[in-house]
Order: C-alpha cells, then sequence, then structure tokens
C-alpha cells in the first residue's frame, strides 16, 4: 500500500475541478490531496490570499506532510527550498488539479528541471 500527499497550485477554491495556476507562490490556493495506491482519497484546500513569501508557503507545505509539488510554474528560490525540503516537483500536465494528479499517478508528469524555472517579471 503507497501513499502520498501532493499539493497542486489553483485558481480557484472548487478542488480538483479548480484550473491549476501557472504561478506557485501567488495561486490564491493549493489543493492538497493524499493519493493512496493511485486513488485520490481525500482533499482539502489551504488560502494562500495572504501570501508572505514562498519560504513559508514552502514550510507550510511541508508542515501539512505534502510530499510533491505539482505546478505549472515555479521560480528558482521556493524551487530550492522545496528541495531542501525533500519535496520533488513535477511539471503539472492537464489545465485542471484533477487532470495534473491523474497524470502524475500515471507517470506521465516529469521532474522541474532547472531550466524551466520562471525568472519572475510575471511570463508564465
Amino acid at each position: 500500500m503507497s501513499m502520498e500527499k501532493v499539493a497542486v497550485p489553483a485558481e480557484n477554491g472548487q478542488g480538483l475541478n479548480s484550473p491549476v495556476s501557472s504561478h506557485f507562490g501567488h495561486a490564491p490556493v493549493f489543493v492538497l490531496s493524499t493519493i493512496k495506491d493511485g486513488e485520490i482519497q481525500d482533499v482539502e484546500l489551504l488560502d494562500n490570499r495572504t501570501h508572505g513569501g514562498c519560504g513559508g508557503l514552502i514550510a507550510t507545505l511541508a508542515g501539512r506532510g505534502v510530499q510533491v509539488l505539482i505546478v505549472l510554474g515555479m521560480g528558482g528560490r521556493p524551487f530550492m527550498m522545496a528541495q531542501q525540503a525533500g519535496m520533488p516537483v513535477v511539471r503539472a500536465i492537464g489545465s485542471t488539479v484533477s487532470e495534473a494528479i491523474e497524470n502524475y499517478v500515471k507517470g506521465r508528469s516529469s521532474h522541474v528541471q532547472d531550466e524551466e524555472l520562471c525568472a519572475g517579471g510575471g511570463r508564465h
């Protein structure tokens, strides 16, 4: 029996139906999902409207037991912090949180590489 908790930045609070946010740190909400034996077991929403910095966000996600981040875009600083926290960062495939998680579970997602990181300036 394998189990892991994943987090996906989302554009709104519609849970698995939310569009994946392209900007990790400024996503309004994160969808946290526990995956057990390839199936989503539960879903919780983490409000991120009081974004105080990516370091605090990574610490909050780690404190909630998140083991993997599934993202469309992320800057170098939070990427490095996630790596230091032992959280792999994988590229989201799909437009909704549900699709991104499904593609991750099916092994279709790849790990984000340094050259894919956002350099800032709002280009996401």
